[in-house]
């Protein structure tokens, strides 16, 4: 895990641990705190799905989840924040992605939650592996990085 005051972005091959991450932004001066946790889908496009294999930079992960924390404070008057990401396979039902964040008050929480969810998505150089019942394929993501070259 790495801790910049705040903040704090974890990798790992390991269970992700949403009530540990609450504990961490935990603060009597924040009212509020929202969280998201994405789960593997089954079934996904009409398949019954077996698991799937996430692949990351994991230091290029890191870099990222701290400017995505970055672009959530300039943004919104936050506490502390987690951002999680597992690697690894993973069977239907099991955490592949943790945001937790703390606020004062509800709206720049629940914004912020929002906020991270869509731009992990975005910035995060993740990519997965889905091994349905017909077989496996890579899934189609989004980038922020544009066209490549």
């Amino acid at each position: 895990m790495s801790e910049t005051g705040r903040d704090h972005l974890l990798v790992s091959h390991a269970p992700l641990e949403p009530g540990r991450y609450l504990d961490l932004v935990a603060d009597p001066a924040c009212g509020a705190c929202a969280s998201f946790l994405g789960t593997v889908r089954s079934p996904n496009a009409g398949q019954r799905v077996r698991y799937i294999e996430y692949q990351g930079y994991e230091s290029m992960i890191l870099t990222q989840m701290k400017l995505l924390a970055d672009e959530l404070r300039a943004r919104f008057d936050l506490g502390s924040l987690v951002l999680a990401h597992r690697l690894g396979q993973l069977a239907p039902g099991e955490a592949s992605i943790a945001v937790v964040i703390a606020s004062a008050h509800r709206r720049d929480a629940l914004a912020a939650c929002q906020s991270a969810i869509d731009r992990a998505k975005e910035l995060l150089p993740v990519w997965k592996y889905e091994v349905s019942d017909a077989g496996g394929s890579w899934v189609a993501g989004s980038s922020a990085a544009g066209e490549p070259l």
